[in-house]
């Protein structure tokens, strides 16, 4: 159970966090467990020995630290391929998680072969080793999510894990020597030196790779396409930046999409209390504080590992106008007896994908709900307006009009490419009054004349608590 919960973390910068990863490790984990334990069977069956068993715990915690070696090149080598979200999970999953999951499985049906000493007894013996395998998961599972992976990297965590697995197998010898003993432990602990060196090493060149409960998170330095000049950036999926900062001007906003949340100033010009959704590195709030020095705002992070890191690398300060709530985005929406003027939806849980149950009507009424009588909620999402690629943004679009008078839709890209995948930033207006699409100001009437007036291809269903395949929907858009 630490290989699985651990790998999925391992995966998620390169494949995403969908619930894609997590079916094809689940799927693959479980099948290679089925190939351990009958190959683990067949090998009992030709005369079980103590020895025998410690080379199968050894073999098992050499693939596990195998695993841990040749992941970075692997999952880089698959991610920058053309093969499909499907085939990259399989194939991610069975080369660095088949192999070790083989050998783990193995292990059951050799010791219950041991411990079974006559037929009278045998349900009892095989009863009891199932037992205390599955009181080993329970205890991997709540170790690993409760302990591990909140203190711990997911490459120390699997390396350590393979430390163990050879002195278990010391232990299952027959005659383990003591200098055998003495080296391996020795060995476990250069290895694990070595490996917080490395990372000592990165972080003092900015490159920080930090595990959080939510998250893989990763911080490095480059510099802007356009500009040339220094950004710092965090992600979390697979070659996309959550949040990006210029170094020499922190409230000045770099990725393009963000600039469109500036948008609720068209709509509703009378702010004094937004809500945000989805924190990151916090670089709108901080723009927001900058250019609205009347205004407070409400940020709402799941993860607080993401707030430390945005005091610690993306210059976040403490300032009065700014309350930071670490809590779940719809939690929050669910229990809020507060009133606003502006909503920013930017809540992505890896790659493309927005937590369905921030999608729904259910929560769009809720957003509707604690808004004022001129309030407006502008919501970042990542699809395409036409083709294929285009059912999430039809559905998710349908669904706020659901409850929304007015819901408008913004090409951040603009309107060259329809089927193009791109951020579209939806605003939806509580007012009933007309908007007009201009503006005074240059760059808001630009990002207004990239407004969408298409038709629907699609004819979907509003997107509901019980009923939101976003998953499926973006699968194109990943692909």
């Amino acid at each position: 159970m630490i290989l699985e919960l651990v790998g999925a973390r391992i995966m998620a910068p390169y494949l995403g966090t969908s619930i894609i990863v997590w079916t094809g490790l689940i799927g693959i984990v479980l099948a290679s467990l089925s190939l351990g334990y009958y190959f683990g069977g067949r090998y009992a069956d030709q005369g079980p020995t103590m020895g025998r068993l410690s080379i199968i715990i050894l073999g098992s915690g050499f693939l596990i630290a195998l695993c841990v070696a040749i992941q970075n090149p692997v999952l880089t080598f698959l991610s920058q391929g053309q093969t499909g979200i499907y085939l990259n999970v399989v194939l991610a999953t069975t080369i660095l998680f088949g192999p070790p999951s083989l050998g783990l499985g193995m292990i059951t049906p050799y010791a219950i072969k041991m411990r079974i000493k006559n037929l009278e007894t045998s349900g009892t013996a095989v009863g009891r080793m199932y037992a205390l395998s599955t009181i080993g998961s329970i205890l991997g599972t709540f170790l690993s999510g409760f302990v591990l992976v909140a203190f711990f990297a997911s490459t120390s965590i699997l390396f350590f894990l393979a430390i163990i697995m050879g002195l278990l197998s010391l232990m299952a010898a027959v005659r383990p020597g003591v200098p055998a003993k003495i080296s391996l432990i020795v060995l476990g602990f250069l290895g694990i030196a070595a490996v917080s060196s490395w990372r000592s090493f990165s972080e003092q060149h900015g490159f920080y790779d930090i595990d959080s409960r939510y998250n893989r998170i990763q911080v490095y330095q480059g510099h802007d396409q356009d500009t040339g000049r220094m950004i710092r950036v965090v992600s979390t999926s697979p070659a996309r930046y959550q949040s990006a900062m210029f170094v020499d001007d922190p409230t000045e906003l770099v990725l393009e999409y963000t600039k469109y949340f500036r948008l609720i100033k068209h709509f509703n010009p009378d702010i004094e209390k937004a809500l945000m959704l989805g924190g990151g590195a916090y670089s709108y709030p901080r723009h927001f504080l900058k250019v609205l020095p009347h205004a407070g705002i409400d940020v709402v992070e799941i993860d607080p590992i993401f707030t430390r890191l945005a005091r610690e690398h993306f210059f976040l300060e403490h300032d009065h106008r700014l309350n930071i709530i670490h809590m779940d985005a719809r939690t929050y929406l669910n229990n809020c007896d507060m009133k606003y003027d502006a909503l920013i939806a930017d809540v992505f849980s890896g790659s493309y994908y927005i937590p369905f149950q921030m999608t729904t009507v259910e929560a769009v009424r809720r957003m509707h709900g604690i808004l004022n009588d001129n309030g407006v909620v502008v919501m970042n999402i990542i699809s395409s307006v036409k083709g294929l690629n285009s059912r999430f943004f039809q559905a998710q679009f349908k669904t706020f009009q659901e409850v929304f008078p007015q819901v408008f839709a913004f090409l951040v890209d603009g309107h060259a490419d329809p089927e193009k995948s791109q951020n579209i930033v939806i605003a939806a207006s509580k007012s009933e009054s007309a908007v007009a699409m201009k503006n005074n100001h240059p760059e808001l009437n630009s990002m207004l004349q990239n407004l969408w007036t298409g038709d629907f291809e699609h004819d979907l269903p509003v997107l509901t608590d019980n009923y939101a395949p976003v998953d499926r929907y973006l699968i194109p858009v990943i692909n």
